[in-house]
Order: C-alpha cells, then structure tokens, then sequence
C-alpha cells in the first residue's frame, strides 16, 4: 500500500507537467494548421492580395479567438498594407496578450510604437514642428522672390517710360510736319481756269452793286483764254475807259497803263467796253 502511494504521486506529477507544457505552447500554432481560413489568408499573402488575408485571418478569429499568430499577421497587413494604423495596434496588442512570451515581444512592441506616431501625425493638430533650418530656407527663398517681383516691377516701369518716349516723339514729329504740308498746299497759287466761252456783260443793276468789289485784285483769266501770270481782274462800270481804268490801276503812270491792258485785253480793243465785262490787268 505504501509502495503504491508513490508511484501514484509520480503519476500525477507527470501528468501535470504535461497539462504544464501543453498551457505553455505558442497560441500562434493553436488549431491553426486544421484552420481553413487561416490557410486561405497565408495564399492570399503568396497571391499579393492583402484585403483578401485580412477578411480571411478576421474569419480564423472568429473560429478561435486564440490564434495569436492571425493577430500578429492582420497588425502588419493593416499597417504596412492597408494604412490603417488603429486596428494594426489593436491586434498587435491582441498578439501580446495572448503570447507573451513571444520571441517577437520588442519587435512587435516598436511597430506599435510606430504605428501610433503614424496616426498622431496623421491629426490636424500634430503636425511636425517647423524647424528653425526651415524658418531660415523660407526667409530665404521669400527674399529671392521679392527681389524678383522688384527686379520685374522696375523692368516694367523701363518699358513704360521708353513707350511713352517713342509715343512723345511720334506726336511731335507729326506736329511738325502738318503745317508744313498745309502750307505747301494753301500757299501754291491754285491756276486760274479759263472760261468756256466768251465773258458775257452783267447787268446794270448787277454792275452797280458790283462797283464796291470791281477794284479787288484777284486771279483772273485773260480774255485770250491764255492765263497771265500775277494778272489781276476789273469789272467794268458804268462811266470807265481805258484812261480811267489805267489811272485807278496804275496811278502816276496812266500812259503805260493804258497800253498794258489793251495788250492784255486784244479781244476787246476797238470795241466799246460794257458794263460788266471783265478786263485782265497785267
């Protein structure tokens, strides 16, 4: 009876040892092997299809909630693949819960930590800091732009002047040149145009209310029909001749007066003047 006690205490020792060993096995490998999802998650890893693994290893979880090695497997599918950095921590931290004697236990450690800075970065109140190197490269290149807006800004304010110069003297240039064109068109003598026909005698009446004017000196026209150069005109008045013509036309040499317009005036020589008719004094 006594011999027996020990044997049986032995017995029982090993068996918990066994119970022991069997607590302690990675949790990773628990089921995973006769898991189909598991395996469909490891093909579509092989076949670069990272949605496909992660809706497949979610599935593992759902037949076994302790296999460690589906959440060490969806932390770095949805950090690395699907930029999702809170559900990578979550099943990393699933991971260490459930092996947390893993070999793996600072390298998991340091992708939390790393995915965390991810995602407080990634917040529209923690944004990295400006350094003071940056503040100093963008002074620098705001200087740079300034002075070329300035450089631009004075090029510009050149063209002007310059534009306005060329302007300037083009206006002066036709302000001088007009008048001259004017000119030489009003001070040319415009040629007298010969009459048709014979000059015709106005009437009396028309004759007297011509008498005022008859004395003006203007281009006229030879009876002849050949213009004289620098030759005026006279209408004849009620009580002229020649004499009288010459004396009001050449005073203080009647004489050659008198001969001057009968030569002037051939057509009309011998006959009697009238009222009206238009003479060519030379």
């Amino acid at each position: 009876m006594s011999s027996r006690l020990p044997l049986a205490f032995v017995a029982a020792l090993a068996l918990a040892g066994c119970n022991q060993a069997s607590a302690d096995k990675d949790p990773a490998q628990t089921d995973s092997d006769s898991n189909p999802n598991y395996k469909q998650a490891q093909q579509d890893l092989d076949n670069n299809n990272p949605q496909a693994a992660a809706t497949d290893y979610e599935a593992a979880l759902q037949a076994n909630s302790k296999l460690a090695g589906a959440h060490y497997e969806l932390g770095v599918i949805y950090g690395d693949k699907l930029n999702d950095p809170i559900a990578s921590i979550y099943h990393f931290k699933q991971f260490l819960a459930l092996s947390p004697n893993t070999d793996k236990k600072d390298q998991v450690q340091a992708l939390i930590d790393k995915e965390g800075q991810d995602f407080s970065a990634s917040l529209p109140n923690n944004k990295p800091q400006i350094t003071q190197a940056d503040m100093d490269k963008l002074t620098a290149d705001n200087a740079a732009l300034k002075k070329q807006v300035d450089d631009a800004n004075n090029t510009i304010a050149q063209l002007q002047d310059k534009l306005k110069h060329h302007e300037e003297v083009a206006a002066a240039s036709t302000d001088t040149t007009a008048p001259a064109a004017t000119s030489a068109t009003t001070d040319a003598p415009a040629a007298p145009a010969a009459p048709a026909g014979p000059l015709k005698a106005l009437p009396v009446d028309q004759a007297e209310a011509a008498k005022g004017t008859a004395d003006t000196e203007t281009t006229a026209t030879a009876t002849n029909g050949a213009p004289s150069a620098g030759a005026r005109s006279y209408t004849v008045v009620k009580g002229d001749s020649y004499w009288k013509i010459a004396k009001k036309m050449y005073p203080g040499d009647t004489k050659n007066g008198v001969a001057k317009i009968q030569d002037a005036n051939k057509q009309t020589v011998g006959k009697p003047l009238k009222i009206g008719q238009v003479l060519v004094i030379p």
